[in-house]
C-alpha cells in the first residue's frame, strides 16, 4: 500500500523538519513533496510522526501463562502505545534456551503480523544458572541477545564464559543485576517506611554490587553488557564512570523509576501494583534517573511490560508478584514526567524509545526517519490527553499503580513496515 502522510512535524533524535512523508512497498520512499498518487491519505497537520518506538524489555507470558498475556494481546498493547518492535523475555514455561522455542515464538508472530516481536534468548538452560545455552544456535534462530531475566547469573566464572561467548557470536548479553542474598525474601526498598511497618526491606546496594560485578567482567573481557532496569542513584553512579573510562556499558531503565517512589507505595496502602522488581526507591534516587535520562547516562527506556492476573495482584502485598504493565503507558507516561516537566524535549524522547535502542541492539533501518528506511513510524497528538482505565487498556492484565491518572499525548495511528495496525479508533491489523 502507499500511504501519504501529510504535513507533519517529522521528528529524529536529532532534527524536526514540516513536511509530506510518503511510504510505498514497506518503506520510507519520499520525504518532501510527492507527485505520486496515494492510495491512502493520512492528515497530519498540527500532529508528530516519530520512528516506531522499540522495547527492549518485554514479558510476553508466552509459551505457558497465556492467561496472563500472548502474542496476539501484547501485540495489540505493544500497537496502542507506538512500539513497533518489542523484544519479550525468556522466562516463559518453558524457557526461551533453545532454537525449538525461538523457532516457535518467531513463526508463532509471524502469524498474528501486528508488529515485530523478537525473541531474547536464555543464557543458561532453563534460566536456572548453570549450564550455558547454546549460543550459536540461538543466534541461528534469530535472537541477537539473551538474558536470564529475573534471574541474576550468581555465578561470576559462568558469566565470564557468557559474556566470552556472546561477543564470539556479537550477542548483547541484557544483566538483571540483583544480589539475592541480599535482597532475600524482601518485597520493598529496605526504607524508614519499610521498617515503619514491619516489612523486611531489599537494600539499595543488592542492585549495585551487583552491577558492580558485571561491569568489571566487561572491562576485564572488553565485552559489551547491558545493564536492565535500573533503579538507584548509585548503580547509575557506577555505569557513569564505567562509560567515560570506555566500558562498553549500556543501560535502560522503565517509566515507574522516573514517576514513582516508596512513598507513593505507602500512600496506596501498599497496593500490590505498585510492586515492581527492583522495588521503587526514594526521592533521591528518582531525581538521579531523571538526570540520567537528562545527561544520557541512561541509553534507554523499556517498559519492563509484567502481566499479572487480577488474582495474583489480590494476594497480599508481601506475598503478590512483582511487575507493572507497560507497553500502552510508557510514551505518555515519558512525555507527561519528562517533556512536558521540561527534563527532555521530544528529540531526546525518540533517542531513547527508537535510536538507542536500534543502535544497542543493531537493528538496521529502524529508530531513524530516513528515505529507505522501513516504514515504522507512529503518528501522535500530544496536545490531547487520556486517562488511564481498565476497560480502555488492550492487555489481558491491567496490573498498573497508574489506574485513574490522566496522561499527556495520544498514539492516534501505529504503522509497521507500511502497513497500519493501530488507529486510535481501536482497530488493530
Amino acid at each position: 500500500m502507499k500511504i501519504l502522510i501529510k504535513g507533519a512535524k517529522i521528528v529524529n533524535f536529532d532534527d524536526i523538519i514540516e513536511g509530506n512523508l510518503f511510504i510505498r512497498n514497506s518503506r520510507i520512499a519520499k520525504i518532501g513533496e510527492v507527485s505520486e498518487e496515494p492510495d491512502k491519505i493520512i492528515d497530519a497537520k498540527g500532529k508528530f510522526v516519530l520512528p516506531g518506538l522499540i522495547d527492549m524489555h518485554t514479558h510476553l507470558r508466552t509459551p505457558g501463562r497465556e492467561d496472563e498475556e500472548d502474542l496476539w494481546s501484547g501485540s495489540k498493547a505493544a500497537a496502542k502505545g507506538g512500539f513497533t518492535t518489542i523484544f519479550c523475555m525468556p522466562n516463559t514455561r518453558p524457557a526461551l534456551d533453545n532454537q525449538g522455542q525461538v523457532n516457535w515464538l518467531l513463526e508463532e508472530a509471524g502469524k498474528i503480523g501486528i508488529i515485530e516481536i523478537l525473541p531474547v534468548g536464555a543464557i543458561t538452560k532453563g534460566r536456572e544458572g548453570k549450564e550455558l545455552s547454546e549460543f550459536g544456535m540461538l543466534k541461528k534462530a534469530g535472537c541477537l541477545c539473551l538474558s536470564d531475566d529475573g534471574n541474576p547469573l550468581e555465578d561470576s566464572s559462568l558469566l565470564r564464559r557468557a559474556l566470552e561467548y556472546a561477543k564470539m557470536y556479537d550477542l548483547l548479553i541484557i544483566s538483571h543485576c540483583e544480589d539475592k542474598n541480599l535482597s532475600a525474601s524482601g518485597s520493598l526498598r529496605e526504607h524508614l517506611i519499610s521498617s515503619k511497618y514491619g516489612m523486611e526491606g531489599i537494600p539499595w546496594a543488592s542492585e549495585s554490587i551487583a552491577v558492580f560485578r558485571d561491569i568489571e567482567l566487561a572491562r576485564y573481557l572488553d565485552t559489551k553488557i547491558h545493564i536492565a532496569h535500573v533503579s538507584t542513584k548509585r548503580s547509575l553512579q557506577i555505569i557513569k564512570k564505567a562509560k567515560e573510562e570506555g566500558v562498553k556499558v549500556s543501560c535502560e531503565t522503565a517509566p515507574h523509576y522516573f514517576t514513582l517512589t516508596i512513598e507513593d507505595l505507602e500512600k496506596s496502602h501498599f497496593h500490590p501494583n505498585f510492586k515492581v522488581n527492583p522495588p521503587l526507591g526514594n526521592r533521591e534516587d528518582l531525581e538521579a534517573i531523571r538526570e540520567g535520562l537528562k545527561e544520557g547516562v541512561i541509553d534507554c527506556i523499556a517498559t519492563d511490560h509484567a502481566p499479572h492476573s487480577q488474582g495474583e495482584k489480590e494476594l497480599p502485598f508481601e506475598e503478590a508478584p512483582p511487575g507493572v504493565v507497560g507497553l500502552e503507558l510508557a510514551f505518555s507516561l515519558s512525555y507527561t514526567y519528562l517533556v512536558k516537566a521540561q527534563i527532555l524535549d521530544l528529540k531526546d524522547l525518540v533517542k531513547l524509545m527508537s535510536y538507542n535502542p536500534a543502535n544497542i541492539l543493531g537493528l538496521k533501518d529502524k529508530g531513524y526517519i530516513k528515505e529507505g528506511a522501513w516504514a515504522d513510524l507512529i503518528i501522535v497528538d500530544l496536545s490531547r490527553s487520556w486517562q488511564v482505565l481498565p476497560h480502555k487498556l488492550f492487555s489481558k492484565s491491567k496490573n498498573t499503580p497508574f489506574i485513574g491518572h490522566t496522561l499527556e499525548g495520544i498514539v492516534e495511528f501505529t504503522i509497521c513496515k507500511g502497513k497500519v495496525v493501530y488507529t486510535e479508533k481501536g482497530k488493530n491489523g
